[in-house]
Parts: C-alpha cells; structure tokens; sequence
C-alpha cells in the first residue's frame, strides 16, 4: 500500500510579490556593499557633533576605533563604537541602527532610528562617570551616572515622548570645603505630553531623604518642589548647608534629629 502524503497548497504569488522581493534583495545587496565611512561622513555632516576615526566594515555593519562628541565645544571620546543596521526599519522611512560604544566605565547600548525632522532613542542604556556631567552642574560631582531609555523621541528639536530611569551610583558632592557621600540616588523622567519635562528625584540608598519634583516647560521654565531631610549630625558633619542654602529654604523638623529642606524654585 502506497503512503499517502499532504498535499501542499499551491502558492499563487502575485507580480507584486516578486518585486517586492527583487527590491529587497536589492537593497540588501546595496547596503551591504556600501564602505561604512560613507556613514561615518553622513553622520559627522548631519549631526556636527559627532566624529568617527578608524572607520571599518560596511554600511550594514561597521564600526569606528574612536568616536568622540562634542558637547559645549568640547569633544568628548565615546570609545570603540560600533553598528548593525535593521534593513526592515529601512519600509518604514524610520531606519533603526543597534549601537553599542565602550571605553572604561563609559558605555551605550542600544536602538537608533532616525526620521524626517528628528530622532528617536530606545532600548538604551548608558553608563557614565559624574565628572563627564560637570559643565552642566554649577558643583563638583563624583560617582557613576546609568540611565535607561525606554522611548526617547525628538522631532524639530522638540520632545515628542520620553519615558527613561537613571541612578546615580556612589554620589558625591564637593560643597566648597569637603565631599559629602550620598550613596545612590535615583530618578524618573517623563514627557509632560506638552512638550516639557517631568523629573522625580529621590533617594534609593543614602544618608539623605529627597522627594523632588521638577517641571521643564515648553519652549522655557523651569519649576521645583519638593523637600530634602537629612540626619542632624551628618548635616553637620558633611558641612551641608554650604550647597543646600544655594536652593533649599530650611525649615522646622518634627523630629529633632533630623535637619528638613524645602525647595521651591520657578526659573
């Protein structure tokens, strides 16, 4: 007796698959073929602050030895980086890029998209030590910044949406006199849906009790709010009011061993 076998149904591709498929194929074979310093020149030329060096690999999949930014004039070195292009994303006039760079404690991990106007930044995560922030802190700061990107999108200069966390790990501050520790401290960042920003600033392991919220508007003003407490002989001991008098109003405590600080700032 002869096995019977299924019988597969018959595949009635239409025209349009197949030059769907030829595209593809295509594009595919372009990309690939492209040198990736073409992409490293565009980027430079597009962005004007960022700048790739030893540049290797194709289009599709390249990398650079150094790449540095420029933030405030200054070039900052981002270390080895490299890229792997998502050909699909290309269809959606949205092409997406993973990109990963890497130097001593300073990392990025994650998706790149760009689009007509703007930008969009999600599945990050990057890791940076405090100094690295300094020209935008009126203080002396140590320790190690992470933040995560969930969805970062810009369009015109603007903020379209953002959701992301960030930690700072080993916290520091240089008050003038001494360095006072803070441990880890932690905040969320949101988009206000109006084009601003929301920041919720608080502690997650350290000496000190902070609860503030801050609001970025859109195109301009800044307000916080909120309050930080802290133990009595640590206030005293780190020389805290040196640096908490520049933003903080002191206020009576509840408790006599704790010193209480509230903030109440419109910009």
């Amino acid at each position: 007796m002869r096995a019977k076998f299924p019988v597969l149904p018959a595949m009635n591709l239409g025209k349009n698959f197949w030059i769907s498929l030829g595209v593809c194929l295509w594009l595919y074979f372009v990309i690939s073929s492209i040198p990736a310093v073409w992409a490293a020149y565009v980027v430079s030329r597009a962005t004007g602050v960022v700048a790739m060096s030893g540049v290797s690999g194709t289009l599709w999949n390249g990398s650079a030895s150094l790449a540095s930014v420029k933030v405030k004039g200054m070039d900052h070195s981002l270390g080895q980086l490299t890229w792997k292009l998502d050909l699909l994303s290309f269809f959606t006039l949205k092409p997406c890029a993973k990109i990963t760079t890497s130097m001593d404690n300073q990392q990025f991990d994650g998706v790149a998209c760009v689009k007509r106007g703007g930008f969009i930044l999600k599945d990050a995560s990057i890791s940076l030590p405090a100094p690295l922030l300094q020209p935008f802190h009126p203080l002396q700061i140590d320790g190690q910044f992470m933040l995560n990107i969930a969805w970062w999108e810009m369009q015109q200069g603007q903020l379209q949406k953002l959701h992301a966390k960030a930690s700072w790990a080993g916290a520091k501050i240089f008050n003038g006199g001494n360095w006072m520790t803070l441990g880890v401290l932690g905040s969320e960042l949101t988009d206000d849906g109006q084009k601003g920003m929301d920041i919720h600033l608080f502690d997650v392991s350290s000496p000190a009790h902070l609860d503030i919220l801050g609001h970025l508007l859109y195109p301009s003003g800044v307000t916080v709010k909120g309050g930080v407490t802290m133990p009595e002989a640590f206030f005293r001991e780190n020389n805290a009011a040196a640096w908490l008098s520049m933003f903080a109003t002191q206020q009576s405590s509840s408790d006599p061993a704790n010193v209480a600080y509230s903030v109440d700032l419109t910009f």
